[in-house]
């Protein structure tokens, strides 16, 4: 089972919903946030980016290529549940989404797997 947090209502379809990272990440760089709330998520993209592989994103894959957790990617998904709330409190409808198979595997690592989504999961 593979999961994903995605920014968007429950109407959206998948493949037009945004990654609560970078929806963050977009808050931040719009100067919308307060210095502790900026400092906060700083710590916490160190966080991700000390612990978790960096996917290689070569130019050949899709443009759309997305990241899901693996289910038992337990420290990461807990932290992506601070990322929820965070966002959460700024406006942002945060949705969960669940797929046994979210699309053809580009790559994958002992926490995560980038694909090139279905159009129906």
């Amino acid at each position: 089972m593979f999961i994903r947090f995605v920014v968007g209502s429950d109407g959206d379809h998948h493949l037009q919903l945004t990654g609560i990272i970078a929806e963050a990440d977009q808050l931040r760089s719009a100067g919308a946030l307060e210095e502790y709330e900026s400092a906060w998520l700083r710590e916490t993209f160190a966080w991700f980016n000390e612990r978790l592989p960096v996917p290689p994103f070569p130019r050949s894959w899709p443009r759309d290529a997305v990241c899901w957790f693996k289910a038992d990617a337990g420290d990461a998904i807990h932290r992506m549940w601070g990322l929820v709330s965070f966002l959460r409190e700024h406006g942002m409808p945060v949705r969960l989404l669940r797929a046994r198979c979210p699309g053809r595997i580009l790559y994958e690592d002992r926490y995560q797997v980038v694909v090139d989504e279905w159009k129906r999961i």
